[in-house]
């Protein structure tokens, strides 16, 4: 059983992992740092003309692994009274790169990252989530500012693929972020929670997707789908 432990919560700090990097030295750098910790949340900040398409690699968790996730999300949410909009069970994932947000989402741009795709040969592996805490706060008209609440994750598999497929797509022309900080979003809450460990949950991770999903809706169309290598048994 995942131990729960009351969080702490900081209404005015400011983590360096902020969405808000004010620290940087132009518009656009801080704008490709922002993407890159967590474009998950990015259609979220006020910004020009709409683009309403996006377009990423990611890595889902097993059914199995994706219900332990929801079992600790649900012990904390109560043992905390914690209020906030879950993500959907089915949505868990862990970004690895943001390649675009588009008004409309050409054939190009996708047919560029299905390539990048198909140049990354990789065995399976694990990721133990092993912390919890809030990134920044969105500012929305109207509206109260929204946590994201996140899982941070850790892994030399999960390094090498963000890596390795890093390289594919500076290979086929697709800029990518060397910048990469794991993670998996439960909820958008009320209330900031401090960096705090939790008993360590690991999840298998068996294959890596190239996603299409529409900004601010709760879709997700998984393009493509590469199984990464599941090691062989050993003959005795």
């Amino acid at each position: 059983m995942t131990a729960i432990s009351r969080f702490t919560t900081n209404h005015e700090a400011v983590d360096h992992c902020s969405l808000f990097v004010l620290s940087t030295k132009s518009a656009d750098r801080e704008r490709e740092v922002i993407m890159q910790l967590a474009f998950d949340f990015y259609g979220e900040l006020p910004r020009g003309p709409v683009r309403g398409e996006r377009l990423f690699f990611a890595v889902f968790p097993g059914a199995e692994d994706a219900l332990r996730i929801e079992q600790f999300r649900r012990s904390f949410f109560e043992a905390n009274h914690f209020r906030g909009s879950m993500l959907r069970q089915d949505r868990f994932h862990v970004s690895l790169h943001h390649i675009g947000d588009f008004k409309r989402l050409k054939a190009s741009r996708s047919y560029a990252a299905e390539l990048a795709g198909e140049l990354v040969h990789l065995p399976a592996f694990e990721i133990t989530l092993n912390a919890l805490k809030s990134l920044g706060t969105f500012p929305k008209p109207g509206r109260a500012l929204r946590h994201p609440l996140v899982l941070l994750g850790e892994g030399p598999g999960l390094v090498e693929l963000h890596e390795t497929l890093g390289a594919a797509m500076t290979k086929v022309g697709i800029r990518a972020f060397p910048d990469f900080t794991p993670h998996l979003t439960l909820s958008y809450g009320e209330r900031s929670v401090l960096e705090q460990r939790i008993d360590p949950i690991p999840i298998h991770i068996a294959s890596f997707c190239l996603v299409h999903s529409r900004v601010g809706k709760t879709e997700y169309r998984i393009i493509k789908r590469w199984p990464l290598l599941e090691p062989k048994p050993l003959l005795h």
